[in-house]
């Protein structure tokens, strides 16, 4: 057991039920507790008490938070959303809350991670592959199609291909301050990557070539890190990461391209924890000053498939 009583937000969100059942099965805590802005989701089967917060842009959410960690006990804290991260950060919370550790990657990973433009600006300043990128409203795409994307949130929602001067003149109106983003290609050559760096300054990595189904990957398989790894450790470089982050890319013909990087675990996490990938149980331990063990990279050709699954409440 790494900690007593663990506080994972989003409970009711895909990302917080894969970290919950981890914490399970390598018994890294005593109790789980959850919380989430409603009380519908099949939470309850994974946690030991599931509690309701209000949004992360409400003002009563932190006051709510220490509400949460103080009633149960919670020795430690691990925010999921992108809202929540950005909330903790600007507030100076991002290494502690209420006394209690967070569970985050260092400052300048999730800063960096959580403005796509502070992304592409980064690892372009470090000569490193990334595609392309302007903000809407302040200048115009380089070339058509392009990719229209949210600078902020999760880069999958609102993503849409443009195509005509048409579409670019109407989104320069609506979505000013979102991006422009060179469209890569193919598009069966995207990858999600887990890269952990730990405290002695080593760095681990799995690079997985995915499937997605709106906008989640649906399907992956190993592959050789080889064509990823100057790449990866030069984000870790850049970055001078402390932790966990998922780094998104294609392998175009011009090399591997990063179009966008998470600041926070990935839905991959299952997927690579079972594949020996435990970025997140080796963030437990390194807040615990634990060491976490040797990491031997798995086999390229083993598959994962994500599929449905049902419980009954009540």
């Amino acid at each position: 057991m790494i900690y007593e009583t663990m506080l994972i937000t989003g409970c009711g969100g895909d990302i917080a039920l894969a970290l919950a059942r981890i914490a399970r099965e390598a018994g890294a805590a005593r109790r789980l507790i959850g919380c989430d802005i409603h009380a519908d989701h099949p939470g309850s089967v994974f946690f030991d008490v599931c509690e309701l917060a209000p949004r992360a842009n409400d003002g009563a959410y932190l006051e709510a938070l220490e509400r949460i960690v103080r009633a149960h006990g919670v020795d430690v804290i691990v925010p999921m959303s992108e809202a929540e991260i950005t909330v903790l950060l600007d507030a100076g919370h991002l290494d502690t809350f209420a006394g209690v550790p967070v569970i985050t990657a260092n400052r300048l990973a999730v800063e960096t991670g959580l403005d796509k433009y502070a992304t592409y600006s980064r690892l372009a300043a470090h000569k490193l592959g990334v595609p392309w990128t302007r903000i809407v409203g302040e200048a115009p795409p380089l070339d058509l199609p392009c990719i229209l994307k949210r600078r902020r949130g999760q880069g999958g929602k609102d993503l849409r291909l443009v195509t005509t001067d048409e579409e670019v003149k109407f989104a320069t109106l609506m979505r000013a301050d979102d991006l422009w983003q060179q469209l890569l290609l193919p598009e069966d050559q995207e990858y999600t990557c887990g890269l952990y760096r730990a405290r002695t300054g080593e760095t681990r990595m799995i690079s997985l070539r995915r499937r997605l189904q709106d906008s989640a990957t649906s399907a992956a398989v190993v592959v050789d890190d080889a064509p990823f790894s100057a790449l990866l450790h030069g984000i870790a470089d850049a970055l001078d990461l402390n932790g966990s982050i998922n780094v998104q890319l294609r392998l175009t013909a011009d090399g591997p391209k990063v179009f966008e990087i998470n600041p926070r675990f990935s839905s991959t996490v299952r997927f690579r924890h079972t594949l020996g990938f435990h970025d997140f149980i080796w963030s437990l331990q390194e807040t615990r000053g634990l060491p976490i063990g040797p990491y031997r990279a798995p086999s390229p050709g083993i598959r994962m498939y994500r599929y449905a699954d049902e419980v009954v409440i009540g």
